[in-house]
């Protein structure tokens, strides 16, 4: 019985880390096709409240549920070579993945990437960074580490660790075998560094290297 609370608590904490991207896409995607390239400043300052308060629930229920405390506690030096470690090996895996994906078809990147690239074009800096590197890099843990490993699969962390690392590859619209390896290493790094730590947020701070290099990136050049 407890097995399948959690597994409702499971999709709850998903869809509810849905909402601030979901609503994004819509909204932006209402704005081309009325032939607006960008969406109003306003607009975007809703979006910017909305998605922090969507940040702001997910962590609290994180909290009640005993998944992270988002103290400063893990903030060690033991913690944060596994989070440097894991970026640079996250990046090495990123870049290389990419350039394989390049020789072997005609993808620039992949789709995943190439959708948002897509979205983000233009749009306000803020926006983009609180979407791409707060926003994804908080809840994804949130629901894959914390709702996989230490939730719902918390007796079998092997178990665990292998359906987040599937489910996390396959949220990010992968279309082939290489995609799928480059977001699944990327999640299996992220899983690891969570059950070597036990600490949540050491796994949101690698993650949030590795999204906050990308989303700077997309500022810059959009």
């Amino acid at each position: 019985m407890k097995a399948v609370k959690n597994l409702f608590i499971l999709i709850g904490l998903f869809l509810l880390s849905q909402v601030g991207m979901t609503v994004f896409s819509v909204v932006k995607i209402y704005y081309l096709e009325a032939g607006e390239p960008r969406i109003p400043a306003m607009m975007s300052y809703g979006l910017i409240a909305l998605l922090l308060a969507n940040i702001g629930l997910l962590m609290y229920l994180a909290r009640k549920l005993g998944l992270a405390t988002f103290d400063f506690g893990w903030s060690t030096k033991r913690n944060w070579l596994w989070i440097i470690g894991g970026f640079l090996l996250g990046r090495v895996i990123a870049v290389g993945g990419t350039m394989y994906l390049q020789h072997i078809s005609d993808q620039e990147a992949t789709a995943n990437d190439a959708v948002l690239g897509e979205l983000f074009t233009g749009e306000n800096p803020l926006l983009i960074f609180l979407l791409i590197a707060l926003a994804a890099p908080i809840m994804e843990e949130i629901v894959f580490r914390g709702g996989f490993i230490g939730l719902l699969f918390k007796k079998y962390p092997i178990v665990g660790i292998i359906s987040s690392v599937a489910v996390f590859s396959i949220i990010h619209s992968v279309t082939n075998l290489v995609e799928f390896l480059i977001y699944g290493a990327m999640g299996l790094i992220m899983a690891l560094i969570y059950v070597k730590t036990k600490r949540l947020e050491t796994a949101i701070a690698m993650h949030f290297l590795n999204n906050a290099l990308a989303a700077i990136a997309m500022i810059l050049l959009g």
